[in-house]
Formats: structure tokens, sequence, C-alpha cells
């Protein structure tokens, strides 16, 4: 008797194909790599490793097109503020009414100025190298007779490449002495066509002495050179972020920095807050005392005069 689970008989054409699929498995087990000679997994791979590396030389083209233009608008944009006086064909733009050019320039090129500044040995021969030589005249004759200059001596001179600009354009050297220590040179351009040095800039002229400064018995100091930049040193009466913005003040006339804090809501800073560069620069600043807060080299900004070190 038959079962009525008994499995219905293939037809001659079922087992055929079943056949048919037993060998193509078996050949594809014995030739993983298929009809091609190639995996489907390595095919994949392959056109990633390649898709992969046109989107990287793609992105590397485009970069170097941004590099480029940036690089392009930036010296176009230097070139239409000045160019270096020394090169015989260039044009100096110290203001948009009245350029200097090299036909124009009077007198002696900025590097030959410095050079006659540094050789200089008397006061009256110093006096006809530098800027605004009636107002500085008494502070020179005091640095080189009971300051700084009267034992200073300049052993090393060096050269900036390219001219740089505060208020007014300059172009900038290095003096550096026997003892290692150093001060910048900046001779400015004048728009008779002339270059000067800058000595309030050289001789770092502070209104107040740091010493002052330091031991709490001056308030205030209305104009001092330093070299600024952002730090996070928030302690003491200075601890609120949100308040206070904190500047790392250095000047080689000290051995260790200080702290400036720059009130965030302080109307006469907004202009500086919002432009400070991500590295130090130069700044000519006010300077508050606090109660307590020189004891721990914490100091308030209360106001940036300009950038950069020059008289004016």
């Amino acid at each position: 008797m038959s079962s009525i689970y008994r499995r219905p008989q293939r037809s001659y054409r079922q087992e055929i194909e079943k056949g048919s699929r037993r060998k193509r498995r078996k050949s594809r087990s014995a030739n993983p790599e298929g009809r091609f000679g190639k995996s489907s997994t390595s095919t994949t791979l392959s056109q990633r490793i390649r898709r992969g590396a046109l989107l990287i030389l793609l992105l590397g083209f485009v970069s170097l097109l941004v590099v480029l233009m940036f690089h392009k608008k930036a010296t176009t944009d230097a070139a239409s503020i000045w160019k270096d006086p020394r090169a015989p064909d260039s044009t100096l733009f110290l203001s948009q009414e009245e350029p200097v050019t090299a036909a124009t320039w009077q007198g002696p090129r900025p590097i030959e100025v410095a050079k006659s500044f540094i050789a200089a040995t008397t006061h009256s021969e110093r006096l006809q190298w530098v800027d605004q030589p009636e107002e500085v005249d008494a502070l020179m004759e005091e640095f080189y007779t009971h300051g700084p200059g009267l034992t200073e001596t300049i052993t090393k001179f060096s050269t900036m490449d390219i001219p740089m600009q505060d208020v007014r354009a300059y172009d900038s050297f290095l003096a550096i002495m026997a003892d290692g220590s150093f001060r910048s040179l900046d001779v400015v351009y004048e728009l008779n066509g002339h270059a000067k040095v800058d000595f309030k800039s050289y001789s770092r002229l502070c209104s107040t002495p740091w010493s002052a400064l330091l031991d709490g018995s001056c308030p205030t100091a209305a104009e001092m050179r330093v070299r600024l930049e952002i730090d996070s040193y928030y302690n003491r009466e200075f601890s609120d972020e949100g308040t206070w913005l904190c500047l790392i003040a250095n000047t080689p006339d000290l051995k260790e920095p200080l702290y400036l804090y720059a009130r965030r809501d302080n109307p006469e800073l907004q202009d500086f807050l919002r432009h400070f560069p991500d590295r130090e620069l130069r700044y000519t600043v006010s300077i508050q005392n606090t109660e307590d807060g020189w004891q721990h080299r914490q100091f308030i900004l209360s106001k940036v005069l300009r950038s950069g070190w020059l008289g004016h």
C-alpha cells in the first residue's frame, strides 16, 4: 500500500536540471575566481581603490587651485599697498593721495639710514637720523647717557626681507647686542621721500617704569609697549572667562611675562577684540593696576592705543 507521504518521482527533465545545478556548484567551488579569473569581491575592492585614488587626486587639484587663488589675491593686495622703495621701479603708497615713488625718493634708503644710526657715536649725529627729533631729543639723550644705551653695544645687524605696516609703513631691522639681547630698529617712510628711525619703538618707550607697575605703587600706566598673545590663565579676581579675555604680555625688559585681562564689554576694546590675531604681535597699550593683582602679575588691559610700537 502506497503511503501518502511518499515523495513524488521526478521527471527525467527535472533530474537533468538538478544534475546541471550540482555541476555548476562544484565548478564554482573548484574555481572561486569565476568566469573571468576574478572574484566579484576582488573586482569591487579594486574599483573602490581606483575611485578613492581619483577622488584624492581631484581634491588635491581643487585645493591647489584655491591656494593659488588666495596667494594671487594676497600678492595683489600687498602690491596695492606698497612696494619696497629699495627697488628702482617700485612705488610706495603711504597714503592713497600721495604715493612716494623711487623717482621722488629724496634721502638715503631705509637700510642706509639704519646703518648710519648705528654707526653714530654722538647725540647730534644720532639726532639727524631719527623721526620727530624735537620730540625725542631729551628721551634719546637720557637713553644713551643714563639708560640702557650707555652700556649696550651692537655686534650684529640683520635685515627683514619685506616692508611692514602698523600705523605707518616701515622697514624693520634687528640690532643684536654683545650680551645677546636685541632691539627692533624700525625705519619709517615719510611722505616727503625720506626714511627715519622711530626711536620710541627702538627704546621701547614706556610712560611708567615697569618696576612701579609691578610693585603696585603706580595705579595706571598710560603708554606701555608689549607683545600680546591669547592665553588661558583665568584665576583669582579674573576667573570668569565670560567677563575677561586673558592675554599674556611679554617684553625684553622683563624676565617673566605679565597677564593682562581685557574686559569683553569694554567699548574701547571692541575693535581690538574682534580683530585680535592668533599669533603674538606688538601693541602699545594702557594698563591698570588692581588692589591685589600686581602681587600675581595680573593687570587690566584698559586701552589699546595702537598696533605696533611706532611713536605715531
